[in-house]
């Protein structure tokens, strides 16, 4: 049952903002200055989360993004996660810079119990729905910008996890913070 509310979940996130299938007009690519940013999270680290992202702007409106992660993330009693992770995207500009964003993080993840001084290796997909909006800005004539995001998530899929890890995930399925804040620069 949690899958298929879970996959609901993501078609209608996905029927909502991917839009049809549409040629778009020269106009529309000229607006397009730059199509390529590269963005960091500064403050992600005090989470246990280091990611690079990289989007490339399809349409005015429209961009993949994609990505690099290591996550080493404290659960309090329980273990800590040692785990890379590849970030896949899309992006959808809903009014001027203000945004919604899917992010699916396909890890590995050697999980390390403390209880029982075991490493638990594994497979697991966490995903991500965020709003945002993003601030341009130029130093020395560089395309410079900071993302202010509101991210709302949970796992999709675990694999080889230790039963206190299990427990602790039904008290917490979902994971929320207060804005994450991006710099990133476009070219």
């Amino acid at each position: 049952m949690k899958a298929k509310v879970k996959t609901i979940v993501l078609l209608a996130f996905f029927g909502l903002i991917i839009p049809n299938a549409q040629a778009q007009s020269n106009n529309e690519q000229a607006e397009i200055k730059y199509r390529h940013t590269i963005d960091v999270c500064p403050i992600s680290p005090l989470f246990g989360i280091w990611a690079v992202h990289y989007t490339y702007r399809l349409t005015p409106k429209d961009e993949l993004i994609t990505g690099l992660s290591y996550m080493n993330i404290k659960f309090d009693g329980i273990g800590e996660t040692n785990s890379p992770a590849l970030i896949l995207g899309y992006r959808r500009y809903l009014w001027k810079n203000l945004h919604v964003e899917y992010e699916i993080w396909p890890s590995y993840d050697d999980f390390y119990e403390y209880n029982e001084k075991k490493y638990y290796s594994g497979f697991d997909i966490w995903n991500e729905f965020r709003i945002g909006y993003i601030f341009d800005f130029k130093v020395s004539n560089l395309p410079f910008f900071v993302n202010v995001q509101w991210p709302f998530g949970f796992g999709l899929y675990g694999s080889n996890k230790p039963d206190s890890f299990w427990e602790f995930e039904k008290e917490n399925k979902f994971f929320y913070f207060p804005p994450l804040i991006f710099v990133g620069l476009k070219f």
